[in-house]
């Protein structure tokens, strides 16, 4: 699958999601930034974002969710010599809300 096909399809996911989510409600989604065959970034962290707008739902809040090194710096050593490509060790957690923030937060009710 090509990416503009991949992103019609993953926009349509988040639309039909989104649809489904109760008035006043959060959504969370964990995403990576990847790269293209040239090796640049496609900015899918900013696709999901657009996505999720045009859904109806709005950017309420954004975490960096770190991941465990382990291989990457021995992995990532060589490639950074030829390429000066770093090691990702993080995904974006984004939360989503649909229609009032606060009556979203009252939902959930208190935090225990």
């Amino acid at each position: 699958m090509r990416h503009p096909q991949f992103l019609h399809t993953y926009r349509q996911i988040i639309k039909e999601s989104v649809a489904l989510l109760r008035p006043n409600r959060f959504a969370c989604f964990v995403v990576g930034d990847f790269r293209d065959t040239q090796g640049l970034y496609r900015g899918f962290v900013g696709d999901t974002v657009a996505a999720f707008r045009d859904a109806g739902a709005r950017l309420y809040n954004d975490a960096i969710l770190i991941t465990q090194a382990g291989s990457l710096p021995i992995r990532m050593g060589k490639a950074f010599a030829t390429s000066r490509k770093l090691g990702k060790t993080h995904q974006h957690v984004l939360v989503f809300v649909k229609g009032d923030p606060k009556r979203a937060t009252q939902a959930l009710g208190a935090v225990r």
